[in-house]
This record gives structure tokens, sequence and C-alpha cells, in this order.
């Protein structure tokens, strides 16, 4: 495969510190948070990508932006929040290394940015907005993904939105689902572990099929859907598409889904899909969602996220 089209990744959201567990009993700093790796992820693969958010002005910032920077991904346009810490989230491993998180994350830089702060941020002709659920769990941070999304379709990118549902992050999960589902409007792909698309189909008292009868009634164009080693689930309005997940021995799951959903949306880059021929190739999208597989799989191998990213190479 030959260097990423023109079309441009733009991530909105958290770039926090995952304090991972090493072998040695101590935790380990790694820069993480769902879109920024999925900017990473992107960028690793040769795609041009950027990432929107709010960085501190602690010991931990400086270290996230060079790593960004380092992959390839533009923080030109991140704002520098004065007086605020960055967000951390402690992660442990259970016997199936499976990830339990504890987050530490109150008034921190990805929370106190606002509209303004990416005034100078130039869409993209053709491109791709991504984000996930972390950034509508306060009222304040909500107010502005909600611009970027109006300002995202305003400027016609296709819009992905990878749920990623951190229930602990939630001050009051009563109004989780509810502005969770006022994004999807706006979205054309869809993201969902079978485990949060059936927790929101448990507060709709509805069927993971109604549901998504409904999403696609909304205007959404397609729904993956991952369930670990499980086959992904590929959703059209008309089709549904299982892709079976390779076998693999897992070291840690962190970071599979947006190693998922970027390679997902770096193959559709590189096939030149873009908003208005989305759905038009139902082979195009199976392609896509095969390359994604393996790029989750390959993330699932090592431990960490940005490092465990696959590159062409690993992939290909």
């Amino acid at each position: 495969m030959s260097q990423c089209t023109a079309i441009k990744l733009t991530c909105f959201g958290e770039a926090l510190i995952d304090l991972l567990p090493s072998q040695h009993g101590a935790f380990l700093p790694i820069v993480g948070g769902a879109p920024a790796n999925a900017a990473v992820g992107f960028a690793k693969l040769g795609g041009t990508a950027e990432f929107l958010g709010g960085l501190a002005t602690d010991g931990f910032a400086q270290l996230i932006r060079s790593t960004l920077d380092s992959y390839g991904v533009s923080t030109r346009h991140c704002p520098t929040i004065a007086l605020t810490n960055t967000a951390l989230a402690v992660v442990t491993l259970d016997e199936n290394n499976e990830r339990q998180f504890s987050f530490y994350r109150n008034q921190t830089a990805d929370l106190m940015v606002n509209a303004a702060d990416f005034a100078q941020f130039q869409w993209p002709e053709v491109g791709v907005f991504h984000f996930c659920s972390n950034t509508l769990t306060t009222s304040d941070i909500r107010q502005t993904h909600m611009a970027l999304l109006e300002q995202a379709l305003r400027h016609h990118q296709l819009i992905s939105f990878d749920v990623n549902l951190r229930l602990a992050l939630w001050p009051d999960v009563s109004q989780l689902s509810a502005n969770i589902e006022a994004c999807f409007k706006y979205c054309d792909i869809l993201k969902f572990s079978l485990e949060e698309l059936e927790y929101l189909c448990q507060t709709a008292n509805t069927t993971t099929q109604q549901y998504c009868h409904w999403l696609f009634a909304l205007g959404v164009k397609l729904v993956l859907i991952s369930n670990g080693q499980h086959p992904v689930k590929l959703l059209t309005k008309t089709q549904q598409i299982e892709i079976a997940t390779p076998t693999v021995q897992v070291t840690d799951t962190t970071g599979a889904g947006d190693s998922l959903i970027s390679g997902f949306l770096f193959y559709l880059a590189k096939l030149n899909v873009h908003k208005a021929n989305l759905v038009d190739d139902i082979d195009k999208l199976e392609q896509a969602a095969k390359f994604a597989v393996k790029c989750g799989a390959h993330t699932c191998t090592q431990l960490g996220v940005m490092q465990a990213l696959p590159t062409l190479e690993h992939v290909c």
C-alpha cells in the first residue's frame, strides 16, 4: 500500500496518561486517551492526522505533546489550559488480561477547553472527524463537543463516533444515554463494543436489532460492533457482514478498539471512501473491516497502546 490519500483525520477529545502495570509492580506512565490513540493509529499507518484537545501545565502535558508529535500527529491547535492537571487513568488487568480502569479526572485540561480555543483550526476540504463519548460527561465540555460537531457537519466531514463507554467518568449516569444519543443524528459511522450497545439497548428497553434500525433511520450509514475475540459485525441499512478476528496471544487489550477504528478509517481513506460515497461499495467496506481487525489484533499482542498500534508493515 502506498502513502495515504489527502483525506485527513481530525480527532477531538481527551489526551491523558494511562498508568499501566509493569512486571516489576510499578505503574508506567503511558500517553493515552481514545481520540489521541485513534489519531496516532491513523498516522502510524501512513495517514495525516491532527488532534484537538486541551493540554495542561503539569509535567505530563509536554510528554503528551511530544509523544503525539513524534508519531506525526499535529498538535498545533491544542491549547494550553492554565493551572490545570492532566487526567490520569490507572489501568489494571484481570486474570484474562482484560482492562479495569480507575480515573482521576476533576477539572483537568481535557475538560476545560471551549470552542473558541480552536478558532484558528482550518477544517480540511475532505476529511474525517472522529470523537468518543468522554467529552460528553459534563455540561461545559459537552457544549464544546457539540459546537465542534456542528462545525464538522457544516464542513462536510465524514463523522465517526466510537462510543468507548466509561461509566466511571459520568457524574450522573442517568444522563449518559441521552447525551450520547444526541450525537447520533450527526454521525456517518458508529463503533460500539457489543457490551456498549447492549447497555444502551437496555436503557432504551429495546433489542439490538431495533436499536440499529433506529440508528439508520436517524441517518447513520454504517455501524461497527466489536466483541472481543469474536467476529466484528459491519452493518449498513441493507446489509450485514461478519469479519472473523485473528487468533493471537493476548498481552493487553488496552487500545484494541482504538486500533480497530483507526485502521478502519485509514483503509477507507486509502480507498478514497468519504462522506458522499461511504456505502456505495460494500466490498470496500468489507476490505476496510478486514484490515481493521488485523490492526486491533496486533495491538492486543503488546503492552500499552501507542507503541502497540501497528504500522503497515505489521498488518500487510
